[in-house]
């Protein structure tokens, strides 16, 4: 299925006219969702799809919706058809074969959060970003259907969603001989934890890119993943490499969160608030959604690179004992070029400016 430059255009203008609405209402909406919880241990199955348990951590929300309530799909952009998205459907391979998929580039899949969508203004900006600057296969993931509603059926459903992701990355392996260590998936918010689930179900992905993982009800007590183990959110085994960019961890009304999830965590300006964001950051998602900004800022900025400092804190970062050395490893990058090495663990400090261009030189 083909959109288009008509439709996009319109759907971006909505999307727009409505966005610091919706930010407004997806806030309030986490903070009612992660009060109320619900226990059960059962299983429920989906055709194609799977099985899921109710046991443990899983148990918050359960059971998730079905894969026909939330709607999965999956819209590919190249640079042939960079405004006009090509609709890829699971086991459809003449579909496939007539889209200008190119196994012989990178792929990237990106997926939204909580209350968003493919078409909003940020994802598409983060598309754009990457076919501007690179040659690629791109494909935004929208589960907005199974996004909206309770937080806690949201947070269920991410375990649907990331089995499809690896499951469409398992057709097109099969399909086109596209090798999983050409691919990249990119996570917002829950998204991050979506990809979680999708590297759990299909070992060897070469990296998963955390933004700003989603904190409510993944750090909470009786529902903390540190108590509940790595099968339950993102984690350094999902992928080969695991990279992570906190910037909403603030204590209580944060929407991300401050835990080391990957092989690197990035914390920008210390990831509680972020410069520029004021004193509406609470009511806007201001720091939480700067992660899909930076992120994109990561892609365009070929000319000053997001270098960050291996510290204990940000604290001990301000005070300036962990020095401005990267160590014997080299230094860590945050954001898109974080692959450039890979030898480096642990936490990462670095200061930005407070609007684009973001990078310090």
């Amino acid at each position: 299925m083909f959109y288009s430059n008509c439709k996009f255009i319109s759907i971006k203008i909505l999307v727009s006219s409505r966005y610091l609405v919706m930010e407004f209402i997806y806030v309030i909406l986490i903070l009612v969702g992660a009060v109320s919880r619900q226990a059960s241990s059962e299983e429920v199955c989906f055709d194609d799809v799977g099985c899921f348990t109710g046991a443990g951590c899983h148990a918050y929300g359960f059971p998730p919706r079905s894969p026909a309530l939330i709607n999965t799909r999956f819209f590919l952009y190249t640079r042939r058809n960079r405004f006009d998205p090509q609709e890829l459907i699971r086991g459809d391979v003449a579909g496939l074969r007539a889209s200008n998929y190119d196994p012989i580039k990178k792929t990237k899949i990106s997926v939204h959060g909580y209350t968003a969508n493919a078409f909003r203004v940020l994802e598409q900006d983060q598309k754009d970003a990457l076919l501007e600057t690179y040659d690629l296969n791109v494909i935004l993931v929208d589960w907005s259907e199974g996004a909206q509603g309770p937080y806690r059926e949201c947070h269920q459903n991410t375990r649907v969603v990331g089995r499809e992701i690896g499951l469409l990355a398992r057709f097109l392996n099969l399909e086109t001989g596209m090798y999983y260590r050409d691919l990249h998936l990119i996570g917002m918010s829950l998204g991050a934890h979506v990809m979680g689930y999708a590297g759990e179900f299909l070992p060897g992905i070469a990296r998963i890119t955390g933004l700003d993982p989603a904190g409510p009800n993944f750090r909470d007590e009786g529902f903390d993943f540190r108590d509940n183990g790595p099968e339950c959110r993102l984690d350094p085994t999902d992928a080969i490499f695991v990279d992570v960019m906190h910037t909403d961890g603030n204590d209580g009304t944060g929407l991300g969160q401050m835990m080391q999830l990957g092989h690197q965590d990035f914390y920008p300006n210390g990831a509680r608030r972020q410069p520029g964001c004021g004193d509406v950051d609470f009511w806007s998602g201001c720091s939480h959604l700067r992660a899909l900004t930076l992120f994109a800022d990561t892609v365009r900025s070929l000319s000053c690179e997001f270098t960050a400092v291996p510290c204990e804190s940000w604290a001990r970062y301000q005070a300036g004992t962990c020095g401005d050395q990267c160590g014997t490893g080299g230094c860590a990058i945050m954001g898109y070029r974080a692959d450039l090495n890979t030898a480096v663990t642990g936490k990462f400090y670095l200061v930005t400016n407070d609007e684009t261009p973001y990078c310090i030189d």
